[in-house]
């Protein structure tokens, strides 16, 4: 029995080493620029990654990780947010023209995607500050409900311009934002719209002639196809809705849905299908 329970210790504390070098990987920086690729178009325009409810590191670290380990996207900048809105920055800007990614952390749960959208107008507010004038937006869940908002109500004069921007599994017409529930909440999206519509939608529609103009978007959704029409968090009724919101505002918007196990709320920000269709939509 002992000799078992120290082969058990050891294993633990071997995959704790594993989980720790994975975990500085996607969470810290590496040194040195990104070897130009044929076909990859290369600037200094920031690309800035949002997690949603509960999101941390792990929600955009491996994604991050494998665009700069095909020389794609090179991470340059972390900013956390911290619970009293105060931003603590690593990294910086560099200039090299490597395509550069910012992660944005907040250090504690916000509860709803109102806090969280001020909180993102207080990073693009540092970021103009820093002499950033264009950038492109990639958001997760709350996160692309938070960013949305953040465009609608604080995007002004004093921030950078949002060229791009790609929701991933956003719910936009949910009852909550913020909550995982037992069931899925959906309005049918028809030819004609949502069925129904939340506060939060009523609230987009009344809003959206505020959207930036000659915003180019990506709205991505997830199907585990098991009958729920769903990733299992966000219906895509809810995430697709959007296109309803935005059919008068903006001309470029394009619709990206995953099946399967890769299109599972989480596991979604971890596809290859996303990373190739972001590549394709952000630098090419």
């Amino acid at each position: 029995m002992k000799k078992i329970a120290k082969l058990v210790a050891l294993l633990l504390s071997f995959l704790s080493v594993i989980g720790l070098v994975y975990y500085a990987q996607i969470r810290y920086f590496s040194p040195g620029t990104l070897t130009k690729q044929k076909g990859v178009r290369y600037s200094n325009i920031p690309t800035v990654f949002i997690h949603g409810y509960q999101g941390s590191s792990l929600s955009f670290g491996p994604l991050l990780k494998q665009l700069e380990s095909e020389n794609i996207a090179k991470r340059e900048m972390t900013i956390v947010v911290k619970s009293d809105g105060k931003l603590s920055v690593e990294g910086e800007l560099t200039n090299n023209h490597d395509n550069p990614t910012i992660m944005v952390l907040f250090s504690e749960d916000v509860t709803d995607e109102i806090q969280q959208s001020k909180w993102i107008a207080k990073v693009m507010h540092y970021l103009y500050q820093q002499h950033v004038t264009t950038l492109n937006l990639v958001a997760h869940s709350m996160g692309g409900v938070s960013t949305l908002r953040y465009l609608l109500e604080y995007a002004d004069s004093k921030v950078p311009r949002v060229a791009k921007l790609v929701t991933i599994a956003a719910p936009f017409n949910d009852l909550e934002i913020a909550e995982d529930t037992e069931e899925i909440f959906a309005y049918e999206l028809t030819e004609d719209g949502p069925v129904g519509q939340t506060p939060i939608y009523e609230y987009f529609d009344q809003a959206m002639n505020r959207l930036p103009n000659n915003l180019a978007i990506l709205n991505v959704a997830g199907d585990l196809q098991d009958g729920t029409d769903s990733d299992g968090s966000v219906s895509t009724h809810s995430a697709f809705s959007l296109r309803f919101l935005l059919q008068k505002h903006t001309k470029n918007y394009q619709e990206l849905l995953i099946k399967g196990r890769s299109g599972g709320h989480s596991a979604i920000t971890r596809s290859k299908k996303l990373r190739d269709s972001l590549i394709a939509f952000l630098w090419r």
